[in-house]
């Protein structure tokens, strides 16, 4: 097994980053394609399927696919698993960007469920480590959009009624990224901010003393934001989006230093706490001004979830690079990178109230998402196959084959 190899099995980021990245652009761009007539179909429907299945499915397949295997003490990816899943995700892009979107959901239904069960079993066997808390709502998040979008593959959705439709899409658009982000965020975030997280616990093979608190924690929030999609479903669209904006808000301001003066200040920390609060103001925007509803949640998914990524990928790269004290200095080029991501979920939220001018702003903000997606790929591929040769730990369960015991 060569090196290169070797590195992409335990570290499936190098690989799913970069596509990632690639897929979002090619996601944004299908609005100027269509609006130019290049495009033989209308991508209301293709679009957020590149960049909620493409785009963030990626970032949630490299990242979990590296930092998991090593929180619960277990050996990273086979080379069979790492090919089923990029050939499926590949099958996921394809299918969108070609207006299929009923085989682009049933595709990522069987990704999340080969994903999740990658996870749960070394999870199992991870008689080594016991993951952080948080990480239990990052396998329900996983478990509710394999069956969400499954369940919108299936006879295209229509068995589900109106209001199951729309729970499946609060959950594969929302659900699905929102609990991972809750259950990960606490553990991950204080680093950016140079403090130690309250979900950091010495290896145990066993949950330890305080593990079952933190999980009892998230769960009451999860569920709050659950409650949230139930809310609005069922007619009441304002409370529910508030509601999502209140757990959000109260849960990091608990669980991490977002809202708080850290011991350090960096960009990806600066970026993090920005990208929280485009989230409530998305969910605010929603809620205040119904009838710009879809410009008012670019402002969530875009400068939220759009810029968390761009956060956490750039630690975890610089980080599986050994270049830490870049992430404590000012990284101008991921300024540039986040300001116009921010210009194009503004721009686009301008569209619906400017209707003689909707065309354009949609266009504007696709080129200005892409090129600040471009300046953050160029800017990290020279850091993307840089290792830091740190001792890591030695895997467990599952074995490699004619592994001795």
């Amino acid at each position: 097994m060569t090196r290169l190899w070797r590195m992409i099995l335990e570290e499936p980021y190098r690989v799913f980053f970069p596509l990632g990245m690639l897929a979002g652009m090619g996601g944004v761009l299908l609005w100027p394609l269509y609006y130019s007539q290049w495009l033989g179909y209308n991508p209301v429907d293709a679009h957020p399927r590149l960049m909620i299945e493409g785009f963030l499915g990626a970032f949630v397949l490299g990242f979990l696919g590296t930092a998991f295997p090593r929180l619960a003490g277990n050996r990273g990816w086979f080379g069979a698993e790492l090919l089923l899943l990029l050939g499926l995700w590949a099958g996921v892009v394809w299918s969108a960007a070609t207006g299929g979107v009923v085989a682009a959901d049933g595709t990522f239904a069987v990704l999340l469920g080969v994903l999740l069960g990658g996870l749960v079993l070394r999870w199992l066997c991870g008689n080594r480590d016991t993951p952080p808390p948080g990480f239990a709502l990052a396998l329900v998040g996983l478990l509710g959009g394999a069956l969400a979008a499954a369940s919108l593959a299936w006879e295209h959705g229509t068995w589900l009624g109106m209001h199951g439709q729309a729970w499946a899409k609060l959950w594969l658009f929302q659900g699905l990224l929102l609990l991972p982000l809750m259950g990960i965020g606490p553990y991950l975030l204080p680093r950016f901010f140079g403090l130690s997280s309250s979900h950091a616990f010495d290896d145990s093979p066993r949950p330890p003393a305080g593990w079952w608190a933190r999980v009892g924690a998230a769960v009451f929030w999860g569920l709050h934001l659950v409650a949230s999609f139930a809310l609005e479903v069922y007619g009441y669209p304002m409370i529910g989006q508030l509601l999502r904006a209140l757990v959000i808000g109260v849960w990091f301001a608990l669980e991490s230093p977002v809202f708080r003066r850290g011991k350090l200040s960096s960009t990806t920390g600066n970026v993090v706490r920005v990208a929280i609060a485009g989230m409530l103001a998305g969910w605010g925007a929603a809620a205040f001004w119904p009838a710009a509803r879809i410009g008012g949640l670019h402002l969530f998914f875009a400068s939220g979830l759009g810029l968390v990524t761009l956060a956490v990928g750039t630690r975890v790269v610089l980080g599986h690079a050994g270049k830490h004290d870049l992430l404590v200095g000012r990284l101008r080029w991921l300024r540039w990178a986040a300001g116009l991501v921010i210009l194009a979920a503004a721009t686009r939220m301008s569209a619906d109230f400017l209707p003689t001018v909707r065309v354009s702003h949609h266009i504007y903000a696709a080129w200005a998402w892409t090129l600040g997606g471009l300046i953050w790929f160029v800017a990290l591929t020279r850091w993307l196959w840089h290792r830091d040769d740190a001792p890591k730990k030695r895997s467990g369960c599952p074995r490699r084959p004619g592994a001795s015991s």
